[in-house]
């Protein structure tokens, strides 16, 4: 009986000293709760998905300062893999009428960072000219998530995760990686930019339909094994872009809906158009032009990362069609270009830029997923992006196949003619032409 006694009256006074700890500090039992969640021997990235729940629960950033999400799949910059496997969050003006405003990029759920980078641009002379940081985390097993183009990190996040000290270089000092094991919390601020790109990766989703899916397969990180960087590191950072997938169709249905009433073009003055206007999928089209091609056979767009060109339709308006070129096409001249000779950098800028235009019928501006092999088709009405100067010829286009069985693509820009029908048949190339590869 005695010993039941002091059993029990040490049980009361452990309670009334956990009280007392609690009304001391309210926030206490909290954090042993996360501390201990966050040192259980399955971690959330471990963890499967839940069923019929969505894996992500909140905003990415505050909707308030989002003017468009450009879609996934958009037309992509030099250095980008093609197509673009991420939305892009624009943000609104900021203090001046050429700024961005400055946000919060935040957790859209309870997730664990895996992994976060550093990277140095630098111009031609070596001078570093930005720092931009990527943050990678899963909130569950077949969910990664990451931010990239982050102006900023969290400075708790990046002291949990050692400082940089800790980081690992990947091909040399301008580029920084580290793996980790972070617990964030829904809402929890991860850093802040004026934009910045959401990428998904799904391994529950089929991979998308890609005309040569072994050029998506390569790791571009491969080489830095060499400097020891952790092969579990290099697999957090490491692309699947056949799986890659709109963040915001993992949104709870209102939520969704709130962010995908925000796709347009960059300055929010064209809504995106479509029942899938957010795109779920790479954009190759095998056996067609749609889609990524290559400067040549062998290395790809991840290896050598301006290599490639893509073909498809413009992800905000699908009537119209886009040549992501990249100035991949010697025969495009700035002569060509609509506009005043003194205007040479202009010019120069413009022919390097993608060109537009309206899809047609037939063998003249059909959509790149109508080509097929043997004919000779012709675009016309080009323009240098969606609002700039005219293209003063036509472009001529075939699909062949190598004699090793690989798809060919040969692109020549016409200046002797307007239009197509101005051009003498049957259409035949000068010996300018450019030929791209699958």
């Amino acid at each position: 009986m005695a010993s039941g006694y002091y059993v029990r009256l040490a049980a009361v006074l452990v309670a009334a000293a956990l009280l007392g700890v609690t009304a001391y500090r309210p926030d206490a039992g909290r954090k042993a709760f996360e501390q201990a969640d966050a040192g259980s021997r399955e971690t959330l990235a471990q963890k499967s998905c839940p069923i019929g729940a969505a894996p992500l629960r909140a905003a990415f950033a505050p909707i308030e300062d989002v003017l468009s999400i450009s879609p996934l799949g958009g037309v992509t910059a030099p250095g980008e893999p093609l197509p673009a496997p991420f939305i892009r969050i624009n943000t609104r003006k900021g203090e001046t009428v050429f700024e961005r405003r400055t946000t919060n990029a935040l957790a859209p759920a309870r997730a664990d960072i895996v992994a976060i980078e550093r990277r140095i641009d630098r111009n031609a002379e070596g001078v570093a000219t930005s720092v931009s940081w990527t943050v990678r985390f899963k909130p569950c097993e077949d969910i990664s998530v990451y931010y990239d183009r982050l102006d900023d990190i969290d400075e708790a996040i990046l002291a949990r995760a050692g400082g940089l000290a800790a980081f690992a270089e990947l091909g040399g000092p301008d580029h920084l990686a580290i793996e980790t094991a972070i617990r964030v919390r829904e809402g929890d601020v991860i850093g802040t930019a004026d934009g910045f790109d959401v990428g998904l990766y799904d391994q529950s989703a089929a991979p998308a339909t890609m005309a040569r899916p072994e050029r998506y397969d390569s790791n571009p990180y491969q080489h830095a094994e060499v400097l020891g960087a952790p092969a579990s590191l290099l697999k957090a950072i490491g692309p699947d872009l056949a799986r890659a997938r709109c963040a915001i169709d993992y949104l709870p249905k209102d939520k969704a809906a709130m962010w995908s009433a925000k796709l347009g073009d960059v300055w929010g003055m064209r809504s995106a158009k479509g029942e899938n206007a957010c795109r779920s999928a790479l954009a190759d089209a095998p056996g067609a032009a749609q889609g990524a091609w290559f400067t040549d056979a062998s290395h790809n767009a991840l290896t050598n990362k301006v290599s490639a060109i893509a073909l498809a339709p413009d992800a905000i308006d699908p009537d119209r069609l886009i040549f992501a070129l990249h100035g991949r096409l010697k025969s495009l001249k700035p002569e060509m270009v609509a506009l005043a000779p003194m205007l040479e950098d202009e010019r120069k800028k413009a022919a390097q830029d993608f060109l537009t235009f309206e899809r047609g019928e037939g063998r003249i501006n059909p959509s790149f997923d109508k080509v097929r092999e043997g004919d000779v088709y012709c675009y016309q009405k080009l323009r240098a992006n969606f609002v700039g100067p005219k293209i003063n010829g036509v472009m001529l286009m075939q699909l062949s196949e190598a004699e090793n069985g690989a798809a060919l693509m040969k692109l020549e820009a016409r200046a002797e003619a307007s239009s197509c029908i101005d051009l003498e048949e049957p259409w035949t190339f000068s010996g300018n032409e450019t030929t791209f590869y699958r």
